[in-house]
């Protein structure tokens, strides 16, 4: 086996571990080897081999200001902890995964893997909560808030595989697999009892219908019958979504939730407010709760969850101030751009890249409107699977042989 093949399977692994709690020691094990075997190949072949991802330098000056925050933090111990497990840790998937998807059949080694990952980990959840709610809290799968923000990750890249394998003509019995993992994603988002992953999901599909449309404006793209089925499909996604929300909203105020005129976070937000009017350009330091002690004395009656921002914009102010969350959206906006980019190309492979990052953005900020769970196995995954979109979504070598620019990647 090649270093690259090895490389990428080092990479699927990696990314099938962060689908699952309890497996910190396994994953970063994983990254350690994958970090390894990354160096030897950019070695290798270092004329070959793009070596860092497009948005590298967006990503450094986010994370240098996130370093540089060490120094007014006030909790300094807890900042540098944090820096390690979000920032050098989710850099090495990034490039770890980026230099992985540069092999040759990258993706026939990712997909399968992470699928059968995917797919594990929904049955998984699903057995969880058909033992119990508490049950569910608790499980491999991650629990509700992991298991969802996984599902808003892996939904796009489900969905774009399947329009590609029709695009290219793939077997049906290859198809098949995408379909139903698309359909154990949406059964799994109910058992989650969450109400966000619905607006993510609906979110994501419309994002994936409305660029697919864009990419492709012929004639025949924008008749009559081709906007009413848009239409149809667009309503029906909302009205499923709404459908969603209503009936997840029942079951968890059975398990015992709060409706949502009762949701605390109306409450948590003005005081997270006014902690940012305090120190709007620093920030308390990078990492997240480090004013739990204080929310937490304050809103210890009201919910002992309350202790951190629940919101991802919220939660970059506190942490880094306002020059924090601007560089955290030039980051964003570079991902965006890239993908923006993809999805105008020629080939349906690299448009599918595209797209599935542009979505994947959007499932993960929606998902963090209510909570703040772009950390730990959600990042990496979020980084990792970045990384092999960004790979799998430009012109890359192989080999020591430079591919064509203007040639269709090969599935």
């Amino acid at each position: 086996m090649s270093v690259q093949a090895a490389l990428a399977s080092v990479a699927a692994m990696f990314l099938a571990t962060s689908l699952f709690a309890h497996t910190v020691a396994l994953r970063l094990a994983i990254l350690l080897v994958g970090g390894a075997l990354a160096g030897i190949a950019v070695w290798r072949h270092r004329s070959a081999v793009r070596v860092l991802p497009p948005i590298w330098l967006a990503f450094l000056l986010w994370a240098a200001w996130a370093w540089l925050s060490v120094v007014w933090s006030v909790e300094p111990e807890r900042t540098l902890k944090e820096l390690r497990n979000e920032i050098v840790y989710t850099g090495a998937a990034l490039w770890v995964c980026f230099i992985a998807a540069q092999a040759a059949n990258a993706a026939r080694i990712i997909i399968p893997v992470v699928g059968a990952a995917a797919a594990a980990a929904m049955i998984i959840g699903l057995r969880e909560f058909s033992i119990g709610w508490e049950r569910y809290l608790v499980g491999l799968h991650g629990g509700p808030g992991d298991h969802s923000s996984a599902l808003l990750t892996l939904a796009p890249g489900v969905v774009m595989t399947a329009w590609y394998g029709w695009r290219a003509g793939w077997r049906l019995r290859i198809q098949i697999p995408f379909w139903v993992l698309a359909l154990l994603i949406v059964i799994s988002a109910y058992c989650t009892l969450n109400r966000t992953v619905w607006i993510g999901l609906a979110m994501e599909v419309l994002l994936v219908g409305g660029l697919l449309i864009v990419r492709t404006p012929t004639p025949a793209s924008w008749n009559p019958r081709a906007k009413l089925v848009g239409a149809l499909v667009a309503f029906a996604m909302v009205a499923g979504a709404a459908i969603a929300l209503s009936a997840v909203q029942a079951k968890r105020e059975a398990v015992g939730g709060n409706s949502l005129a009762k949701d605390t976070r109306l409450a948590l937000w003005p005081e997270i407010v006014e902690r940012i009017g305090e120190r709007p350009l620093t920030g308390y330091g990078f990492g997240r709760g480090l004013l739990r002690g204080p929310l937490q004395g304050e809103f210890r009656q009201l919910d002992a969850f309350l202790w951190h921002a629940h919101n991802i914009f919220l939660e970059a102010l506190v942490q880094l101030g306002v020059p924090g969350l601007l560089l955290f959206l030039l980051l964003l906006a570079a991902l965006l751009r890239e993908g923006w980019r993809a999805t105008r190309d020629a080939s349906d492979l690299r448009a599918a890249c595209g797209i599935a990052l542009i979505a994947v953005v959007a499932g993960m900020l929606v998902r963090n409107m209510t909570d703040t769970l772009f950390v730990r196995q959600n990042a990496l995954l979020f980084w990792g699977l970045a990384g092999v979109l960004l790979a799998c979504g430009r012109p890359v070598y192989s080999g020591t042989q430079r591919r064509s620019r203007s040639r269709t990647a090969s599935p």
